[in-house]
């Protein structure tokens, strides 16, 4: 209705032009001031209709399309510019009560209204009630998010090519138009109610004057109050918003809900985000903020079986946004404790997925890297000192529809460096007699010396050559040669990973694999991989144990059937015989079950022979082992993909099983 008037008032704008040409311009300008006056009063005198046929119509429209029953109690005009709504109540059809508001009032700048623009001065919210309840499966706001898609399929707009750039720079612009300068909260509650587990927030007033705020939010859970400091700064014409909370006494910010959900804590001491404005340039959007944590603490088994705390994080950030693209552009400043960091990230939704991550750091003391670790979340690493500098480079592309263009490198230096205390954990421990423990699902399982005292150990030169050579042709052919890391091997892993849309292949090396069933094999959590790597480039890199002492360690411990572990344990149980006296074809079988020591039973058919998939892998491997030189002509010739299995494991693989499994797929 609005733009028929704006319309209306085009024409008589465009008969008074035309209606100029004929008669002089005082009489000109005195007709349009004229019409001018009586279209502004005209609406003046018929806004409130206006206004509630334009209400009634939006109201209607709504709650067709989401289902819902949104309701207004009265609408009136204060002044010239303010509008007041009461009693203003949402819910879904048959449901709970959403949202209630006794009154809303809005004040909008008289000058940019002469022009058909809105943009806010006052915004004053009284008594105002949201109330989520969910019970199962049920709740009443999940309606918001559901549209009728029985709705006239004339009103949909026509899809047309994403400009990001654009639309964020549009949608930042329109927000802070039509921000208000002063703002008035009273009384906002907000009460939660899943399957009977309460949360209640109650913001009793938050004031915004002179672009600046503070107040008091009390939250209850469990019966336990908790008050909270929020503060901050608007600032609409100059694209500035800031916001700061914590805690009102000594104690730490709690976030709810997480521990009723997932077990979850998260806790801090204060967090802050700020908004510094936006502009254009070179066909990017570029905003700039900064978000810093302090006091960070983080409890969850999936994360670290202790409390994870983090000192300090920040950052810094400039977000470049094209027309198909959002990039954090390298001029960001990230603070990681210690640590001082450009990253650089960069994702582009079409035409193709792509994704890449840049970090170039120079070289700093070592220390700072370790004492920048979280704490908890690095066990075995807390307490370590060091010397010297490091330096470290990381380039990671991938495009997800052209998985073979993936680009990694990453490379963590070191100068001078040196380790003067361990951790928690002593990495020289395999050098010398220890006791293994063996995991499952966090459990321990069995326990045994890894060294002469126990019966079950065999030096490296007491196993077969055909099973040392078999399992690194296996598992990894240049673990000699490298130092704990195959970037190569990582790379095939990821685009094999992505072309089969599932885990299908790991990249880790012996050197890691060891790592992880000596150091960390008990807790599988998300920060283990990367303890896991810290561990491989300190032993590596640093020399604490020989090649030849790991490779033995690993060829004893490594597991190859049920609570069978070492290579003479794997020797008696398949073939009852000892580890130093096993062929070429049984060391190629036992390689094959290193991927998958517990589906053993599933490489042999129902008379106890190897499966015809196997035939494919001994073929592969020993081909390998002849080029390599790790067998001769004549062990390659007389190869058969058979095996007679004699010891324990004979009276297990004759066990029918409702689940078969024809092939199992190996990587080299």
């Amino acid at each position: 209705m609005i733009q028929k008037l704006v319309n209306f008032f085009n024409l008589i704008i465009h008969w008074v032009l035309l209606y100029a040409q004929k008669i002089n311009w005082r009489k000109t300008i005195l007709i349009s001031s004229g019409i001018f006056v009586g279209f502004v009063l005209l609406l003046f005198l018929f806004r409130q209709p206006i206004v509630k046929v334009l209400l009634n119509n939006k109201i209607n429209k709504f709650n067709k399309s989401y289902q819902a029953d949104l309701q207004i109690g009265n609408f009136s005009f204060e002044g010239i510019t303010g509008a007041k709504i009461s009693n203003i109540s949402l819910k879904p059809n048959n449901g709970d009560t959403l949202l209630y508001v006794e009154s809303v009032y809005a004040k909008v700048n008289f000058w940019k209204l002469l022009v058909f623009k809105i943009s806010l001065t006052d915004f004053e919210l009284k008594k105002a009630n949201i109330s989520l309840v969910a019970k199962d499966s049920i709740n009443n706001y999940n309606f918001l998010l559901k549209r009728n898609s029985n709705e006239n399929k004339s009103e949909e707009t026509a899809v047309t090519e994403n400009d990001y750039s654009s639309e964020i720079s549009r949608l930042l612009n329109a927000v802070f138009y039509k921000l208000p300068s002063n703002i008035k909260i009273q009384n906002l509650n907000i009460c939660s109610n899943t399957n009977g587990h309460l949360i209640t927030i109650e913001l009793p007033e938050l004031i915004v004057a002179e672009h600046q705020f503070k107040s008091i939010i009390s939250l209850c859970e469990h019966e336990k109050i908790k008050q909270w400091m929020a503060e901050g700064r608007i600032e609409p014409s100059e694209k500035i918003v800031k916001f700061k909370l914590y805690s009102a006494d000594t104690s730490k910010v709690k976030l709810p809900f997480l521990e009723y959900k997932w077990k979850c804590q998260i806790s801090f001491d204060t967090i802050q985000f700020s908004f510094n404005g936006n502009y254009w340039k070179n066909g990017e959007t570029i905003i700039n903020g900064f978000s810093s944590v302090n006091g960070l603490l983080i409890n969850h088994t999936r994360i670290s079986t202790s409390d994870v705390f983090l000192n300090n994080a920040s950052i810094n950030y400039q977000l470049n946004v094209g027309k198909d693209y959002f990039e954090l552009d390298s001029a960001s400043v990230a603070v990681f404790n210690k640590l001082i960091l450009h990253p650089y990230l960069y994702y582009r939704p079409m035409p193709t997925h792509q994704f890449a991550l840049r970090l170039h750091k120079e070289r700093f003391p070592s220390q700072d890297l370790f004492e920048s670790l979280p704490k908890g979340l690095f066990l075995n690493l807390e307490g370590m000192k060091t010397t010297g500098e490091l330096a470290y480079n990381l380039d990671f592309f991938v495009d997800i529809d052209n998985p073979d263009s993936i680009i990694f490198e990453s490379d963590l230096q070191r100068f001078n460096f040196r380790i003067s205390k361990y951790g928690n954990t002593n990495l020289d421990k395999m050098n010398e007699d220890f006791l293994y423990t063996a995991y499952e699902k966090g459990e321990a399982v069995r326990s045994f010396i890894i060294g002469p005292e126990n019966p079950n150990f065999r030096r490296i030169d007491e196993i077969s050559d055909f099973l040392k050579n078999s399992v690194l042709i296996s598992e990894d052919c240049a673990f000699f040669w490298h130092r704990g890391f195959l970037p190569e091997s990582f790379k095939a892993s990821i685009t094999k990973n992505i072309k089969t849309k599932r885990f299908a292949r790991g990249g880790s090396t012996i050197s890691m694999q060891l790592v992880k069933n000596v150091f960390l094999n008990r807790n599988k959590t998300v920060a283990r991989k990367l303890e896991e790597a810290l561990i491989v480039w300190l032993i590596e890199n640093n020399s604490l144990t020989s090649k030849n002492r790991m490779f033995e360690v690993y060829l004893n411990i490594i597991e190859w059937g049920p609570l069978v572990y070492g290579a003479n344990e794997a020797a008696h149980f398949y073939f009852n015989k000892d580890a130093s006296k096993l062929t070429l074809a049984e060391s190629l079988f036992l390689s094959s079950m290193i991927p998958h020591p517990k589906w053993y039973r599933y490489s042999f058919d129902e008379s106890g022979k190897l499966k015809p998939f196997l035939a494919d892998y001994f073929s592969f491997a020993a081909n390998r082992m002849l080029k390599k030189e790790m067998i001769t002509q004549e062990d390659f010739d007389k190869l058969l993909p058979q095996i007679d299995v004699k010891g324990p494991a004979k009276a297990l693989i004759l066990i029918t099983d409702s689940l078969p499994i024809n092939s199992i797929e190996y990587t080299f």
